[in-house]
């Protein structure tokens, strides 16, 4: 087993401030409008802005501002002076948000990965931002903001678990006292009436060595990760309605009309729960991983506009996960046939070469006998000449 049927979702924040302007507090709407444009180019010189879903804040309708909030793309604070935006890039996987709390906020994410990979990813794109854009940084406090207590690291690390087993067993409060004794905030991703097994961890206030966050987190992630698959072992080995909720869930991918996104993710976190335990077969895990992906809100909402479609969100997402199971199935189905093929292939293979030296024993067989029979004819010739 791995992992990846547990961590869901990670993400990796980093907040920074341009020495050129002022913070955004006291930020003008012209001097915002100027940074705003000096990140973008940016942004397009490094290819970050090629394929990417743009959103600003005063243009977007409030329910995709509730989802942006709800994602972590955007603050709770509104204001009336500048219009925060936020740059989505799927291809990526990264996430700008321009003049909010801060100037830039820098969000690496990915589905089932190492927290460490996408740490250094997001390191990676910032250290590419700041050779042009020069951040505004000091040798004693790090990257400064507009409030003091926030300035250091000014990072933000957000990590979305399925954890139907111990939910199962009430084991839940355990974790949850063990990430807050560490200083890090667990709770349920959704709100408490919705039925759902996703919890999230994320930091918790000022931050200073970010590289021992993203240790301390990782090792905390995967400890929460073998509890999580051993009491799974036990749940799949004792209790047979485990395993038929997990097939009931992969029964609903398969054949629903409807999906929300909440449902949706649940059931693709038990489609990854079945993969690992071998009750279905035939399913590609990274494809499943980018589900979670493919089928959020904005990303549908962005291929029902450029695909002039009228539907249903939720049915627009069950579309999409049924094409995608149904074209992985088949996948498999075929590679099944392929290989069938080639092992029929090599036993004809196999018979050929066998009667082929079976053939060949024979000749040498006859080949030999000849040569047996022409030597005692010579020899009785021979006899018979010398009168023996």
């Amino acid at each position: 087993m791995n992992n990846s049927s547990v961590v869901m979702k990670s993400d990796v924040s980093l907040r920074r401030n341009l020495s050129d302007y002022n913070f955004m507090l006291v930020i003008d709407t012209d001097s915002c409008d100027d940074m705003k444009s000096d990140i973008k180019k940016e942004l397009n010189n490094l290819g970050y802005l090629k394929e990417s879903s743009v959103y600003s804040f005063k243009d977007t309708k409030s329910t995709n501002r509730d989802y942006l909030r709800k994602q972590g793309y955007i603050s709770s604070a509104y204001y009336e002076d500048v219009s925060p935006e936020v740059i989505i890039n799927s291809d990526e996987k990264c996430v700008f948000t321009l003049a909010d709390n801060d100037h830039i906020c820098i969000t690496a994410y990915d589905f089932g990965k190492n927290l460490r990979d996408i740490y250094e990813k997001c390191l990676n794109i910032e250290e590419k931002l700041n050779d042009k854009l020069n951040f505004a940084f000091d040798i004693d406090f790090g990257y400064l903001s507009d409030d003091f207590y926030d300035s250091g690291c000014m990072m933000n690390v957000s990590v979305c678990m399925n954890l139907k087993a111990l939910e199962y067993f009430k084991k839940i409060d355990d974790i949850q006292d063990i990430a807050r004794y560490r200083g890090y905030m667990f709770e349920r991703a959704f709100n408490s009436n919705t039925k759902s097994s996703i919890y999230r961890l994320t930091t918790n206030g000022h931050l200073t060595d970010p590289k021992y966050i993203i240790n301390d987190m990782t090792l905390l992630i995967d400890s929460i990760s073998r509890k999580e698959m051993e009491n799974r072992r036990i749940l799949f080995e004792n209790n047979p309605e485990f395993k038929d909720d997990l097939l009931r869930s992969v029964s609903m991918l398969k054949y629903s009309r409807v999906l929300d996104e909440i449902e949706g993710m649940n059931r693709i976190g038990d489609l990854l729960i079945a993969i690992d335990f071998g009750i279905v077969d035939g399913f590609n895990v990274d494809e499943i991983l980018d589900l979670y992906d493919k089928t959020n809100k904005l990303k549908l909402e962005k291929f029902r506009e450029n695909n002039n479609l009228n539907q249903n969100i939720g049915v627009l997402r069950s579309e999409i996960i049924k094409d995608t199971l149904e074209r992985q199935v088949k996948n498999w189905e075929n590679q099944i046939f392929i290989i069938w093929e080639l092992k029929l292939c090599m036993r004809r293979l196999v018979w050929s070469m066998l009667i082929l030296e079976w053939s060949m024993f024979y000749l040498r067989c006859s080949s030999l006998t000849s040569r047996r029979l022409n030597i005692w004819k010579n020899t009785v010739e021979i006899m018979k000449k010398l009168e023996i």
